[in-house]
């Protein structure tokens, strides 16, 4: 730590979680009562006098607002300080990912995943309001997405509170693509524009898309005069029950939205059984959902930056990939992203090893869908994405899929069905897995067994899950795979 300081009053610095131009966000440990906090500090020798008592004054707010506030779903506040040229946030150590980072452009998420982050969010929302407290910058950034999907929002530097006079009517203060239309004419802001930001965030995760986008002007134009697109125009086979739910979220006028955030999650809720055919989200839904919040793979290396260079956006394949597979990469990789979510990528780029054409391919995807009705809707995609490119009807994918995604090794009779994998099994393989992917490995380890008795496939299945080539080797080597 040469050259961090070591110590922020009672906090002990243990590394820095993330920096900007006013302040550094710290990881501390507060020894008083032995727990990690995340200390969030601005330095005030490095503003002039007006920055000062603005920035400063929002700083205590956040401190006020969030320190009202205990909910599941919500950062905790601890404490608020001040030390020499420092004032500082003591809140709660979020071992998360802003939800931005899981929101590819032109890549819908899958829709349980959506209705699950988007409950938690409303839910947040409508205890801060019932408390007095608004937002008023609810985005992407501030919406923190635990390993196991648990949602927390963050950063209420804006937020008005009932009693507070620091931004009153006239103060346009936000973020433009997720502001209300009287935040950008200088009115009167109440709960019902977090609701508006909500159905922004809802509809870019619905979609892939952003309702409003361009230039700030741009962004602002569109928001108080024009209408987005439905979100099923923008995805085929979502149920146009999730229209009606997000366009009243965002109605121009505050009195056209709900009234409440709960409202909203009825909605929401609603339209979802409506697109199951009347099926309440289940233990498979939560799963895809936990792989869905997943952290993003690392960035592709120089020879995958140089091969989709050269052919396009081929996601993680590398340049030394068959042509046809360059050409065919972006569009499989949305397809399986809407199914699986953001670990597409790194399944992707394993299944194409060795694959000898677009059917062998698929089969090797398909066990990685949990679902039936996943599978279906991926193979729709596959068709759809085989006429635009002119390939020939695949002819093998069925045969070869049904191999890898039943119930049975290939070499067991009919008649006799093989064995569940045991507990014991199960234990040990997930336990090994864990060291190379986390606590997701559970999830994975579950949702593999489902798809085969075979050990040999199960461990196939989840060695594909390991990023690195030679822990993948490691692991298969450990499991006797």
């Amino acid at each position: 730590m040469t050259g961090m300081i070591r110590q922020i009053g009672k906090y002990r610095i243990d590394g820095v979680l993330g920096s900007g131009a006013m302040g550094i966000v710290y990881e501390a440990w507060d020894a008083a009562i032995a727990r990690t906090v995340a200390l969030k500090t601005i330095r005030r020798d490095l503003l002039d006098g007006v920055q000062e008592t603005e920035i400063v004054a929002r700083f205590r707010n956040e401190a006020q607002a969030s320190g009202r506030l205990v909910h599941p779903n919500i950062v905790a506040v601890y404490d608020f300080g001040e030390l020499d040229d420092t004032t500082y946030i003591a809140m709660e150590y979020v071992d998360g990912t802003p939800l931005g980072a899981f929101l590819d452009k032109d890549t819908p998420m899958d829709v349980a995943a959506c209705v699950t982050c988007a409950t938690q969010l409303l839910r947040a929302l409508d205890y801060a309001h019932a408390r007095g407290v608004v937002h008023r910058d609810i985005k992407p950034a501030n919406i923190l997405v635990s390993r196991e999907a648990q949602v927390k929002i963050t950063d209420f530097g804006i937020a008005r509170i009932d009693s507070s006079t620091l931004t009153q009517v006239g103060a346009v203060i936000g973020t433009p693509s997720y502001m209300s239309p009287e935040q950008f004419k200088g009115e009167g802001v109440d709960g019902r524009a977090d609701i508006f930001a909500a159905g922004i965030v809802l509809y870019q995760m619905l979609t892939g898309m952003r309702p409003f986008s361009g230039a700030a002007s741009v962004v602002m134009h569109q928001i108080i005069h024009d209408t987005p697109a439905a979100p099923s125009t923008r995805r085929p086979g979502l149920h146009p029950a999730f229209d009606a739910v997000v366009l009243k979220a965002m109605a121009k006028r505050a009195e056209d939205r709900y009234p409440s955030a709960q409202a909203f999650v009825e909605a929401l809720g609603a339209a979802h059984l409506q697109h199951s055919g009347g099926v309440p989200i289940t233990e498979e839904d939560n799963e895809r959902t936990v792989l869905a919040f997943q952290k993003p793979a690392p960035a592709p290396d120089m020879q995958a930056s140089a091969g989709a260079s050269q052919h396009g956006s081929s996601g993680a394949l590398t340049a030394s990939a068959p042509e046809w597979l360059l050409a065919l990469a972006p569009d499989l990789q949305v397809a399986l992203s809407t199914q699986i979510g953001p670990v597409a990528r790194l399944v992707l780029k394993n299944a194409a090893r060795g694959a000898l054409d677009l059917d062998d391919l698929c089969a090797k995807l398909l066990p990685h869908i949990g679902s039936d009705q996943g599978r279906i809707q991926f193979q729709e995609s596959v068709r759809a994405l085989r006429n635009r490119h002119g390939l020939p009807t695949a002819g093998t994918m069925g045969a070869r899929s049904s191999a890898r995604s039943g119930a049975m090794p290939a070499n067991q009779s009919p008649g006799m069905p093989a064995p569940p994998l045991s507990p014991e099994l199960m234990e040990t393989v997930q336990h090994k897995l864990a060291l190379y992917v986390g606590p997701i490995a559970k999830v994975l380890a579950r949702r593999a067994s489902k798809l085969t008795r075979d050990p040999v496939e199960f461990y196939r299945l989840l060695a594909d899950n390991v990023a690195d080539p030679q822990d993948r080797a490691r692991f298969l080597k450990e499991v006797g795979g």
